[in-house]
Parts: structure tokens; C-alpha cells; sequence
């Protein structure tokens, strides 16, 4: 057998054989976008690439300070084919951002970042000192394609991607060429892509769905993809729908969040004028998947031509590499319901009434296993346990964790052959040979030896009462008075009457102690945006319950 191809090679091998195809169309607004095609896009690499030789080696770290758009995606692949290792990071808008890109820095080691100094002026002291900047606007492109020095392996380091830190402090992932090929590979035959696809993504780059499915499989498959800024999708979602609306077979989607601002910001006027007939993979991934968000979008676009059963729910997570499962295309999003009485007792068992849950697609067995979190032994089907994955997109561990990668990296199933899986965190079961995820094992609660998922006691309290913003609650258990209680933190839509917390709070707790059999220590309430989120949308339980521990101890020490 040959050496696996790297995406390099891939891309190398479409600049020969086909270099006048437009591979991408960068579209800030609808007037004004840029094309494009093989060629070009490799002569601008390679000239990015010749000043990585001039300042940096092979295996420096490279952290990414461009914004979404051309000069992200030629310093991405020239640090891929030049055997650097990128790191992605979002530009930072406030000091907490800065703190936090600089923690990503030291982490990894970087050597160099690369910025368009013109929009992004940043220097070496405000990324935390020794570090070399290399301005990508003074980089001038020739018609040279090619690269200097040695071309990637199959198991170099491609990038870093830390996570999002939904549950924890962010971790760089190791993402090497062969996982990303072969997570690329997965991708493409499950969707069942082809060139004959388009793709129009505006998922930040940063972030593992946006880089591989929005940037990096376009490569790969051959397609066009139309990019756009975050901040113009979230100023004007229209602006997606209607690059949806110019294309066909398309392949678009996003968080949860992505679909519900589209309902509720886009009017039935400006949805009449859209065709999205041609829209034919409607992918949605990250938490939280929610059937009832997916049934609005569908109804609110039913007469632009939506098809509902066009979605396909997905689940993945960095640790590998992005996609683990979802689909199959064509079914669109197919929820069962189960008892909620059941799951907190560890058992999936369908019910007329209770937590309604959406596949994630068909299990290969091969490759993902249901983990009793007690005993260490896979789970029958229609056992809740933790989602446990092996397989060629299994990234190689945390950058410079070891200890934290043997734990993650290296699990073993009790009473098995000795095989080594990734111990994902998320908690789920089998039914019917499908994966259902119902959780986060670090965001469990347990209440009187019931397992109490956050999300259904969230979902009670939004929708108790208008003035509390939908996916604008978090609940989690915080040590109080060495006890774990149940806080929840909710966003209020509008400002309370004066004297009106009380009684609301009240409802909360009586409907949460009637729905849920459970006692809320406390409820907060905080404007819109006080619940912290991951660039997915997340919840940062995890952050919210350190912070509100910290902030209880202080008290403490002040009485």
C-alpha cells in the first residue's frame, strides 16, 4: 500500500488537473464577492508559503489572526504545505478575548502569527511577547506555484483546534493529515458529495465546523463554496438564505441557533422572494439540537421551497477531528420520544410523552461503543452511558497534556481485547441501531440517585413564562454550604417590573418542583447575553458553575 494522500496532495493534484474551477466565492454582501478558482487560489498559498520559509521551520506553531475570507484560507493551507502547524484563533474584541488568545498562544508555542496588519493591527506585545508577526497584506502573489522544502506526511500535526470550552478550560487538539483525510473521506460518502455540489457556509473559521466542512472539504471534494463573514450572517441571516436561494445541491447549515434566528428575524415578505428548492443538505450540529427549532424553520419556509426532510442532524466534537455521525440524507430529522423517568434512570424507552430526542444517525459499530461510566463495560442498546469513539479520525491527544490525553485518549472497555477509544464526555445509547446523545457526563446532576439532564429542566423553565429568553438558561449543580444545589441562570427578554423578581422566581421553582421533582437552590436573572456560550452555542455550564462557586466562597470570607 501507497502512503495515504495528504489534503495537500489533493489540492496539488485539482491545481494540475483542473485549475480554472472556482473553488471559492467570498461574498461580504450580496454585490460584492470575490472568485476564486485552483489556480489562483495555490499561487497566493505558495506566496504565503515562501515567507513561512524565510521566517519559521518545520513544526512551529502558526497562530491565524485573519479575519474570515481569502487571507484565512491561503495562510491555512500554506501552513499546511509547509509543514507548520496552524492555530485558528478568533480575533479578540475585548480584553477578555486578548487573555484568552494569549493563553492559546502560550500554550501552543507559537512562533509566529500571521495578520493583515491593515485590519488587524496587532504586535508581539499584545500576543504576550516573543513572537514574530508576518503581515499577510505585504505578501505580493506571483504566478508561482510552487512550495519550497519537503511536502507533509500523513502523520505530521496539520493544525491545533481548541476546543470550545463548553465543559472545561480549552485544550489544543492534535489533528494530524491522515485524520483530517479520513474524517474528510466520512464526510463526503455519507453526504454523498460530489463536484457537482456547492457549499455556502458563513461558520467561523476558527471553529472546527466552519474550518473542515465550510473551508477544507470544498478542497477535497472539488465544489465551490460561497464563505461570508459570521457578523454578516448575524446582522442579516437573509444574506445566507439568499446565497442558498443563487445555488443548487447545496450543502449549508449550522449550530441550532443558525435556524431560529432565520425564523425569527427573516419575515414572510422577504421568505416569499427566496428558492431554497435547491437546498438539499441542511446539516445541524452542535448542542443543542432542537426539534421544535427545526419544525418553525421548516413550516416558516415551507413556501420558499424548503423541504424539512432535507435536515441532517450530525454529531462530532474536535477530539475527532469534526464528524463522527448523522443522516442518512434524505430522511431529514427523525426524533423519537422517550420517557424522561426512564432516561434519569439510565434507560431509553420510547414513550408517548417525555424528552424528545433527534438521531444522529446510524451507529458503525466499529467505531463507536456506549460505556456504563460505573463498570467500565459497553452498554446493551437503550442504555444511557458515554459515547466512546476509535477509528482513523481519532485525533493523536491534547498538545503537551499528556496526562490529560492518556485519560482521554487511551480508554479501554472492561473485559475486551484492549482496543483504545476516546472517552467523548457526552453521554447517549443506542436504539435501533441509531445514536442518540442525551448529555454532557460533566453537566449531569444527580439528584437522589436520579440523573437530571440540565436541557430538560432549562427547556421547563423558558417556557414558563414569555419574559424568559428562549436558549438563554443554564442550570447546573454548584457546592453550596458543602451540599450540591441546583442553580439556574436565566436571560430576560425585557427589564422587570420593580418587585416582580420574587413572585417570577417563585413560578420557577414551583413549576420546576412539580415538573421535575427537584428543588432549585436559586434562580438569577441576567440580561441578554449573561448566559457565556462557545462560538457554537454552547452553554458553558462548567464556567458558569466556577464562577458562581468563586463568587459564593468570596461571600463566605466577607461575612
Amino acid at each position: 500500500m501507497g502512503t495515504p494522500p495528504t489534503l495537500v496532495d489533493i489540492a496539488s493534484a485539482r491545481v494540475t488537473d483542473d485549475p480554472h474551477r472556482i473553488v471559492f466565492r467570498f461574498s461580504s454582501h450580496r454585490e460584492d464577492t470575490e472568485e476564486i478558482d485552483f489556480l489562483r487560489l495555490w499561487e497566493r498559498v505558495a506566496a504565503v508559503a515562501r515567507r513561512l520559509g524565510d521566517t519559521t521551520v518545520p513544526g512551529d506553531r502558526v497562530v491565524l489572526l485573519c479575519p474570515p475570507g481569502p487571507d484565512f484560507v491561503h495562510a491555512f493551507f500554506a501552513c499546511l504545505a509547509t509543514r507548520r502547524i496552524a492555530v485558528a484563533v478568533p480575533l479578540p474584541t475585548s480584553p477578555s478575548q486578548v487573555d484568552s488568545v494569549t493563553a492559546i498562544i502560550r500554550d501552543s508555542g507559537a512562533a509566529a502569527a500571521i495578520a493583515p496588519l491593515s485590519a488587524v493591527p496587532v504586535d508581539a506585545t499584545l500576543l504576550g511577547g516573543d513572537i514574530r508577526i508576518i503581515d499577510v497584506d505585504s505578501i505580493a502573489a506571483g504566478s508561482d506555484i510552487d512550495i519550497p522544502g519537503a511536502a507533509p506526511e500523513a502523520d505530521d500535526i496539520a493544525f491545533l483546534q481548541y476546543t470550545s470550552g463548553s465543559t472545561g478550560s480549552p485544550k489544543g487538539v492534535a489533528v494530524l493529515h491522515r485524520n483530517l483525510v479520513h474524517n474528510l473521506e466520512l464526510i463526503t460518502a455519507d453526504f454523498g458529495l460530489t463536484q457537482r455540489n456547492s457549499l455556502v457556509s458563513w461558520l467561523p473559521p476558527f471553529h472546527d465546523m466552519g474550518l473542515i466542512q465550510g473551508i477544507l472539504l470544498p478542497v477535497f471534494v472539488g465544489m465551490r463554496a460561497t464563505l461570508m463573514s459570521p457578523m454578516t450572517f448575524l446582522r442579516d441571516p437573509l444574506t445566507w438564505l439568499r446565497a442558498i436561494s443563487e445555488s443548487e445541491n447545496v450543502l449549508a447549515g449550522g449550530p441550532n441557533l443558525a435556524y431560529g434566528l432565520c425564523t425569527k428575524r427573516i419575515s414572510p415578505a422577504e421568505a416569499a422572494r427566496l428558492d431554497l428548492s435547491g437546498w438539499d443538505m441542511a446539516f445541524v450540529g452542535a448542542e443543542p439540537v432542537d426539534p421544535k427549532t427545526l419544525r418553525a424553520f421548516a413550516a416558516a419556509f415551507s413556501g420558499s421551497g424548503f423541504r424539512a426532510e432535507s435536515f441532517v442532524p450530525t454529531y462530532g466534537l474536535a477530539e475527532s477531528t469534526l464528524y463522527v455521525s448523522g443522516g442518512p440524507v434524505g430522511t431529514g430529522a427523525r426524533p423519537r420520544v422517550f420517557s424522561t423517568d426512564e432516561l434519569e434512570r439510565g434507560v431509553a424507552i420510547e414513550w408517548p410523552t417525555g424528552r424528545e430526542l433527534l438521531s444522529m444517525g446510524p451507529v458503525r459499530a466499529e467505531h463507536v461503543a456506549v460505556v456504563d461510566r460505573a463498570t467500565g463495560e459497553r452498554c446493551p442498546d437503550n442504555r444511557v452511558g458515554e459515547i466512546w469513539l476509535r477509528g482513523g479520525s481519532v485525533a493523536a491527544g491534547y498538545w503537551n497534556k499528556p496526562e490529560e490525553s492518556r485519560r482521554a485518549f487511551e480508554a479501554k472497555i472492561a473485559g475486551e481485547d484492549g482496543t483504545e477509544y476516546l472517552r467523548t464526555g457526552d453521554l447517549g445509547f443506542v436504539c435501533a441501531g441509531e445514536l442518540y446523545v442525551s448529555g454532557r457526563s460533566k453537566e449531569l446532576m444527580i439528584v437522589h440517585g436520579r440523573n437530571i439532564f440540565p436541557q430538560d429542566v432549562e427547556r421547563t423553565i423558558v417556557s414558563s413564562h414569555p419574559v424568559l429568553r428562549p436558549g438563554g438558561c443554564a442550570v447546573f449543580a454548584a457546592t453550596v454550604d458543602d451540599e450540591d444545589r441546583i442553580i439556574a441562570v436565566q436571560e430576560l427578554n425585557d427589564t422587570l417590573e420593580p418587585g416582580s423578581a420574587a413572585a417570577l422566581e417563585g413560578s420557577i421553582r414551583d413549576i420546576v418542583s412539580r415538573v421535575h421533582a427537584i428543588s432549585l437552590h436559586r434562580v438569577v436573572f441576567v440580561e441578554k447575553g449573561g448566559v457565556p456560550k462557545t462560538t457554537s452555542g454552547k452553554i458553558q455550564r462548567q464556567r458558569l458553575r466556577e464562577t458562581y462557586s468563586a463568587a459564593t466562597a468570596l461571600e463566605e470570607s466577607a461575612r
